[in-house]
């Protein structure tokens, strides 16, 4: 058990020694994408704007297809060879990607918490695309809305690790409401 704990801290540490400062880019652009979402929808926009407060609040994300727009057109000017809805043959059937950023060889899943899923269901969507997907990087972007999730420490420590040579990141926003 030593063992192996020694040799997965190991593995971290060059993991982040020799990562793709592209890469971690977009890993912190994605930690803070709720900055984003916030600047957009809750900040007033200046009086002399034509833009109204209003229309913002109109913007909510209700599903995963708005939470993938959201996310598609905010990296779009970042990777400007970005592509969503990308169908690929798996070698046992066709999957589709969210979105893929060709330059860092990321596949960016969006999922959106519903009244009908479950924690185990959620799991079980973010382990299949791990299994299907061939990219190196595989992130994965949770709005959970429902709050399923309960610790999310520790499904973040579950999922954020090295799966089959694929480096899978996970980021998690839970709205909060005052």
């Amino acid at each position: 058990m030593a063992k192996i704990k020694l040799t997965d801290y190991l593995s971290a540490l060059t993991q982040e020694e020799y990562q793709n400062p592209d890469l971690k880019n977009l890993e912190i652009y994605l930690e803070n994408f709720y900055l984003f979402l916030e600047a957009l929808t809750e900040y007033l926009p200046d009086k002399r704007a034509t833009i109204r407060y209003e229309n913002l609040k109109k913007i909510m994300i209700q599903n995963e297809y708005d939470l993938q727009h959201l996310l598609y057109a905010a990296l779009k000017p970042l990777y400007p060879g970005i592509r969503k809805e990308v169908s690929k043959d798996s070698g046992i059937g066709t999957v589709r990607e969210d979105i893929f950023i060709p330059d860092l060889d990321v596949v960016l899943e969006a999922k959106c918490t519903r009244d009908s899923m479950t924690l185990k269901k959620l799991i079980e969507e973010i382990e299949a695309d791990i299994v299907h997907y061939q990219e190196k990087n595989i992130f994965f972007y949770v709005y959970d809305k429902k709050k399923i999730i309960k610790e999310t420490k520790n499904f973040n420590v579950y999922f954020n690790k090295q799966f089959d040579r694929k480096t899978v990141k996970l980021f998690v926003l839970q709205p909060v409401k005052l």
